[in-house]
């Protein structure tokens, strides 16, 4: 299925942009998006409602840390991000320099900066900070 047919708001001619854009920057990440595809042809409308719930509720337990003042490296704020690292393991399961990477293109990408700004400020730049962070101690680790 097309992530239009999967996720409510999504633009096929949207997401082919951003993954060509992202292929043009890393282009490793043309084998990453034929995993993630493939992982999604069999999903339903019913998954992405779902899928699209878990990511809601991540961000809205980041933007509590933020609030209240909670660090990226603290081990409340790496709980969340192990549930945003297990939700993207859903598409598909980066490496610690592909998840940098992802941290990273959040806070590049208009469209996806877009997205983050209207949850809260904060919150792009926190989830990089706590990305980077988690890539570097638990997913380096994992590798080793």
């Amino acid at each position: 299925m097309k992530s239009s047919e999967v996720f409510d708001g999504t633009d096929d001619s949207q997401q082919e942009k951003w993954e060509q854009e992202l292929v043009a920057k890393h282009p490793e990440a043309a084998d990453h998006i034929a995993e993630s595809k493939q992982r999604m042809s069999g999903w339903s409308r019913e998954d992405g409602s779902l899928i699209q719930k878990e990511l809601a509720e991540i961000d809205a337990r980041l933007v509590e840390l933020i609030e209240a003042g909670v660090e990226p490296d603290d081990i409340r704020t790496q709980d969340v991000i192990a549930d945003h690292f297990r939700w993207v393991s859903q598409f598909w399961t980066p490496n610690a320099e592909a998840y940098v990477g992802l941290g990273e293109m959040y806070n590049e990408s208009p469209d996806f900066l877009e997205r983050f700004n209207g949850i809260h400020p904060q919150l792009a730049p926190f989830q990089r900070d706590a990305m980077a962070h988690y890539a570097l101690t638990v997913l380096i680790e994992q590798n080793h």
